[in-house]
């Protein structure tokens, strides 16, 4: 869908030759540089989509801990990584050709996935936990026993029973990356104006002296901060739309209903969705910077193990302390804790893609290539192979590892032998326009 290629840093407008290597004293980038490491991680981030979403078919200790762990850092690196690669494609392209670009990259195979796929998967997620169904009588609504389970299931909080409960099921990210590309020249330009305002600034005399080995983790902290900060902001508006206006909207003027969106609070349907673009926002942001500072790209890109530890620590006591209902101080200090987890476990990422990725070899590329085609079709495949296996393999754990395993073969074969081979298949699902013959 988008990957770290060669990006000219001289301005959208002009072009520099590949030999003349030029540096950009901001970025520390060089022309033609390739970020061959982070194509690495995105798609081992999006691979790790098929155990977290396999740990849906059976309960699983193994498979359970890839979900929580994938909870608390995947989706949150991630998006670093689309805010690194957007600001990116700012530089290269400019403005007006990065967002049309990134409009039908995402736009087309969302559409796509949505229409042709998710129908498909909910009836197969519906057939495997309830009762065989024909796919048309779902698609008409008569799974009316499965949908009093689903309910029944939902408030017995049990996650496994109560699949399928959503309309987006794993697409909801790409809503969050359509969302982003419109709003990606603004942040540029927000993240160029923060970089020309920094290079103004002097070093303070304490950051060169004993204290300078403290430096690059208390910017770290910095950072990790100030994105907690975003996060929490952005929990408090959400839970003022959904939860207060609605139960004050008897005070709203009548002539001023009209005017506030949210007096019937956030619909169900677009709830997670919504709460979900606002709260991964800030690490797209922070992508952003990490690309126009080479400085502080450099301090993220280093395991910070202490602040990990210590923040991992403190999730968990909080956690266990908060309880099942917590109060909103609670819940403001588990968001903060939990962001500051998701970036010191980020770092560490960032850290291991760089030191074990030094150049890109042909079967990491198409390993690259092939990581939205997998993670478009991962969540049908899963549940097909859970269907014809059930009753097969009696250890669940065997059964889950199986599933996994021929999930991902089967989407990399589809990828190479179906997916790739034909432009107009590839632009559906992977969202790249045929090549102009010239």
């Amino acid at each position: 869908m988008f990957s770290a290629k060669t990006v000219q840093l001289s301005g959208p407008a002009t072009r520099q030759p590949r030999a003349s290597a030029v540096v950009q004293p901001q970025t520390g980038v060089k022309t033609g540089e390739r970020f061959v490491h982070l194509d690495a991680l995105r798609a081992g981030l999006m691979f790790w989509g098929i155990l977290v979403h396999t740990s849906n078919v059976a309960p699983s200790p193994f498979f359970q801990a890839c979900a929580n762990l994938s909870h608390m850092v995947r989706m949150e690196a991630f998006f670093i990584i689309s805010g690194f690669l957007a600001y990116m494609l700012l530089q290269k392209y400019g403005s007006g050709k990065t967002v049309r670009k990134r409009l039908v990259a995402v736009g087309v195979p969302f559409v796509v996935a949505l229409v042709l796929l998710n129908p498909s998967t909910k009836h197969l997620v519906y057939v495997f936990n309830f009762q065989p169904i024909p796919f048309v009588d779902y698609i008409a609504g008569k799974g009316s026993a499965g949908l009093d389970a689903v309910n029944q299931a939902r408030l017995a909080g049990d996650e496994l029973a109560a699949w399928p409960g959503n309309w987006h099921l794993h697409l909801w990210f790409l809503l969050a990356l359509f969302f982003y590309s419109l709003l990606a020249p603004l942040l540029g330009k927000a993240v160029d104006s923060l970089m020309a305002s920094s290079l103004e600034r002097s070093p303070r005399a304490w950051t060169l002296g004993r204290l300078a080995p403290l430096v690059p983790g208390l910017k770290f902290m910095a950072i990790c901060l100030m994105v907690c900060g975003a996060c929490v902001g952005w929990r408090i508006v959400f839970e003022f739309c959904d939860k207060f206006i609605p139960q004050h909207a008897d005070r709203i003027p009548d002539s001023f209903r009209a005017f506030v969106p949210f007096t019937k609070g956030i619909p169900e349907s677009l709830q997670y969705v919504i709460r979900s673009i606002g709260n991964y926002l800030p690490f797209y942001t922070l992508g952003m910077v990490l690309f126009a500072s080479g400085q502080l790209r450099a301090i993220f890109s280093k395991a910070h193990w202490i602040q990990a530890v210590v923040a991992c620590t403190g999730y968990y006591l909080v956690h266990r302390t908060a309880g099942t209902n917590p109060g909103p101080a609670y819940e403001a200090l588990l968001l903060t804790l939990k962001t500051y987890v998701a970036l010191c476990l980020s770092s560490v990422l960032f850290w291991a893609a760089e030191r074990w990725v030094k150049s890109e070899k042909p079967v990491a590329r198409f390993l690259s290539e092939a990581a939205y085609t997998v993670y478009l079709f991962h969540f049908l495949v899963i549940f097909l192979f859970a269907i014809l296996l059930r009753g097969m393999i009696p250890q669940t754990e065997v059964m889950l590892v199986t599933i996994a395993v021929l999930t991902f073969a089967t989407t990399l074969g589809l990828h190479a032998f179906v997916i790739r081979p034909v432009p107009l298949l590839s632009f559906l699902f992977n969202g790249k326009p045929p090549k102009r013959a010239k």
